[in-house]
């Protein structure tokens, strides 16, 4: 992709060891921080999503799914995740790296590796 995305609303989230290294964790998810759920909101939904490096061409289109990881137990409180598939992106994602997260004029979820 060349030049610039427009992401409205958007978030930067700086990336833990667990949601980049898949040693330290095979969760290949995001932890659901409060501006991620403002604007997907709080139902289960699989979106396909657009995964790229900035300053690179690596790009990735997987499907990613947002959900309750505590749906099934309501004694306790939501607990939101973003789940993505295995990609070349997050391949080369560090814990520290920030991702830009929000969607496009189009409607479509990017999520923006700065490394």
């Amino acid at each position: 992709m060349n030049g610039a995305v427009l992401l409205e609303p958007a978030c930067l989230k700086t990336l833990s060891l667990v949601e980049c290294t898949p040693s330290a964790s095979n969760q290949h998810e995001f932890n659901g921080v409060a501006q991620l759920k403002s604007f997907l909101g709080v139902e289960r939904k699989t979106l396909e999503s657009v995964f790229t490096i900035r300053g690179t061409g690596t790009r990735a289109v997987v499907n990613v799914t947002w959900y309750d990881a505590r749906e099934n137990d309501d004694s306790r409180s939501a607990e939101f995740r973003l789940y993505f598939q295995t990609n070349a992106v997050m391949s080369s994602a560090n814990q520290g790296d920030n991702m830009m997260i929000g969607l496009d004029r189009n409607g479509v979820l990017n999520l923006i590796l700065l490394k």
